[in-house]
């Protein structure tokens, strides 16, 4: 994403890069934050000049910062199992296995903390990018890297509803997907936020799931992101008598809650009123 000059962008948000051409500037900016150009909001201070015969020239300056991308889908998880690596049967060697095996736990473990160092790296110049305080605690677990952030700028990390901390999480996972081959998924958590939100998204759903039973009329709720509409879904999945569905695009996409008839229900009505006749 390219802007001129003369287009709001927050310059306090943005570090400056120069080169000979605007295109190599923007070259040096994806290579220092390590995304993709799609992924950079860009704009452009002085687009250069070579001068007369070489000379006078001045180079191309421009100010950058990832694009914080609010995920407007839900994420496609990809499967993060390891191929099965298929040897040719051998003559038997038990005392070498205790040995392979404990390389291979030394090499994962290796990988597993230059995974770590490279989120904590990658993070801190997000933040620094974006003239945020934020700090960085990383821990490994089954499934991934979770890392726990906090600082003074953390209501800003967050954003509202969650979008600015879901937009790091996805960079996150697009750079070390692309410099890691045995790569884990990242979760980004802020004291506690995302835990919050979902029992208040929980309590929620559960609260305008009997508004509907009661009512006997659907319930929409407000705009969703991606996260919270799968809360939703999964807290009313086993609640009989209701369902959810998705509806709307993008950023305006949200949850209907519609009550579900009992099979037989309206036979149950019909005998009871043939009875009394």
């Amino acid at each position: 994403m390219i802007m001129e000059n003369n287009e709001s962008v927050t310059p306090e948000e943005m570090k400056i890069f120069e080169d000979v051409t605007v295109d190599r500037a923007v070259r040096a900016a994806c290579e220092y934050y390590e995304v993709d150009r799609d992924d950079l909001k860009v704009e452009i201070l002085t687009r250069g000049s070579t001068g007369i015969f070489g000379l006078g020239g001045r180079k191309a300056r421009i100010k950058a910062v990832p694009l914080a991308v609010r995920v407007v889908e839900e994420a496609e998880e990809e499967s993060l199992v390891p191929e099965e690596v298929i040897t040719e049967p051998g003559p038997a060697e038990p005392e070498n296995v205790p040995a392979a095996e404990e390389r291979c736990e030394e090499e994962a473990s290796d990988q597993q903390d230059h995974m770590v160092e490279a989120a904590k790296e990658v993070l801190e110049k997000l933040f620094a990018g974006s003239g945020l305080d934020g700090k960085v605690s990383v821990r490994a677990g089954e499934k991934g890297l979770y890392i726990d952030l906090s600082g003074d700028d953390l209501s800003l990390i967050i954003g509202k509803e969650g979008q600015a901390l879901d937009a790091f999480e996805y960079l996150m996972n697009r750079i070390l997907r692309k410099r890691f081959d045995d790569y884990k998924a990242i979760y980004l958590e802020a004291q506690g936020y995302r835990e919050k939100r979902e029992r208040t998204l929980t309590l929620l759903a559960h609260r305008m799931a009997k508004k509907a039973k009661k009512t006997r009329r659907s319930v929409t709720l407000q705009p969703l992101a991606p996260r919270d509409r799968r809360i939703v879904h999964l807290a009313l999945k086993d609640v009989p008598g209701v369902r959810t569905r998705s509806i709307g695009e993008g950023f305006h996409r949200k949850i209907i809650i519609t009550t579900v008839r009992r099979p037989g229900g309206n036979q149950k009505k019909k005998h009871q009123k043939n009875n009394s006749a």
